[in-house]
Formats: structure tokens, C-alpha cells, sequence
């Protein structure tokens, strides 16, 4: 299936909850077939907003990784793989790639209304509420009793070590936080990040940390996935 109909696909799905349109038990392409056949196939359809890259003349960009990663994105219950997007952390985009009528690729910046989750180079996210309200896409590590997110971010700055007026990205900042039953609680140590637990937990969680020789700083993925884990064990032995 070409990337035009894959594309057209992902904007008629979003139109789901308009349509009342049933697609349990059909495939991508007969599902695109009765779409077209009820809407035709006009171009309109592909509303999402065309993107232009914006910061030509600035050091360095707004994405996680700057080049197009192959990607798999839910859209009101749908997947569709083999997608080439970008994740815009400055402004919580994601920008899809796709090839156009004429063989040129070209950008859309996908609503965020629509996209429920998206994987990347190993990488899962998901677009929820953060711990101050807002909502944007936050790397899932593990969800459980206990799930734990990474948010990232880049800043925007003034280079003022520059003799004229120019502006850079830094580089990606991480984040983190846990969800438990008992709200939102943000860490940047492995202090914090016990402070989560309740006190009977709190001992058993610091010595597992302290054997297993994480840093919640500095571990990477697979060993906060572990720590999470475990500490979803202890919930469950309480249980």
C-alpha cells in the first residue's frame, strides 16, 4: 500500500467518532474502500497541517533524534507501521514524512487529538496528562500500579557567546516521574524517587537500589524498567 493511502487512511480513522463508521473485522484496505466510496478520495481529506521546518539559520533542532525514525502510531485505536516521523519536543509535535503524488517527500504535522501513542527507535510514548496538568507525549518505561515516565524538552536560547544575534536547541533534558494510586510524584534522585512509597516499602526499595547499583539520574531504560518492576512486586505481595 503507498504511503498516500496509508496517510489518507490515518485522517479518515480520526474522522471515526463523526462517522459512527464501523471497522471491526476489515482490513486497512477495505476499510480505505468504503471510505472512498462513502467521502471519495479528494486530497481536502489530508487536513492535518503541512510543515514547514522553521529554524533554517539556528544551531542545532527541536527534535528527540534529528533524522526520521520508522515508526508505528495509534490513532483512535488503530496502528498503522512503517511510518517515518519526527518528535518535535520543543513544541510536542509529531511530524510525519510521507511521500507525496509526485514522488517528493514531504511533512505533516499529525493533530495531536488524534495520535493516542507512537513507538520510535525502541522507544514507546504516549500522549497523557503530565504531573502539571498539561497534556503531551511522555516516554512510558513501565505502567503497572507503578508506571513510570520520561518527559523531554529542549530549550530555545539566545547564543550569546556568538558576535551576532543568533539562537540554538540545547540539548534533550529528561524528566521523570511515577503514577501510583496516589497521584503524581516527580523524582531527580533516588531520594526523591523513594519519598513515592509508602514507609513500609521505602527500606526494602532503597536496599534493592543500592544492591542492584541504580541511580535513577543516570540508569539507563532497561534498568529503571527493572527497578519498576520490582517496586510493582511489592504491591502486589501487599495486595
Amino acid at each position: 500500500m503507498s504511503m498516500d493511502k496509508q496517510l489518507f487512511a490515518l485522517v479518515l480513522i480520526a474522522l471515526l467518532g463523526a462517522t459512527g463508521m464501523n471497522v471491526r473485522g476489515q482490513s486497512l484496505m477495505e476499510y480505505i474502500a468504503e471510505c472512498e466510496k462513502k467521502y471519495g478520495s479528494d486530497a481536502d481529506l489530508v487536513n492535518g497541517e503541512k510543515y514547514f521546518y522553521p529554524y533554517s539559520r539556528v544551531e542545532g533542532d527541536p527534535f528527540l533524534l534529528s533524522k526520521a525514525q520508522l515508526s508505528t502510531i495509534r490513532v483512535n485505536g488503530k496502528e498503522f507501521e512503517g511510518q517515518m516521523i519526527k518528535f518535535d519536543i520543543f513544541n510536542q509535535k509529531i511530524v510525519l514524512e510521507y511521500e507525496d503524488l509526485y514522488g517528493s517527500t514531504s511533512s505533516l504535522v499529525l493533530r495531536n487529538e488524534w495520535v493516542e501513542s507512537f513507538s520510535m527507535s525502541s522507544l514507546h510514548f504516549k500522549n497523557m496528562n503530565g504531573p502539571d496538568g498539561k497534556e503531551g507525549y511522555f516516554q512510558v518505561i513501565l505502567e503497572g500500579a507503578v508506571s513510570c515516565y520520561f518527559g523531554w524538552r529542549k530549550e530555545y536560547q539566545l547564543n550569546l557567546n556568538s558576535g551576532v544575534q543568533s539562537y540554538y536547541f540545547t540539548e534533550p533534558e529528561k524528566t521523570s516521574f511515577l503514577v501510583t494510586e496516589d497521584g503524581y510524584f516527580p523524582f531527580r534522585s533516588n531520594r526523591s524517587f523513594i519519598k513515592a512509597f509508602h514507609n513500609d516499602h521505602q527500606k526494602t526499595i532503597k536496599l534493592f537500589m543500592r544492591q542492584s547499583n541504580i541511580n535513577v539520574k543516570s540508569s539507563p531504560d532497561s534498568e529503571m524498567r527493572h527497578l519498576i518492576e520490582y517496586c510493582n512486586s511489592l504491591s502486589h505481595e501487599a495486595s
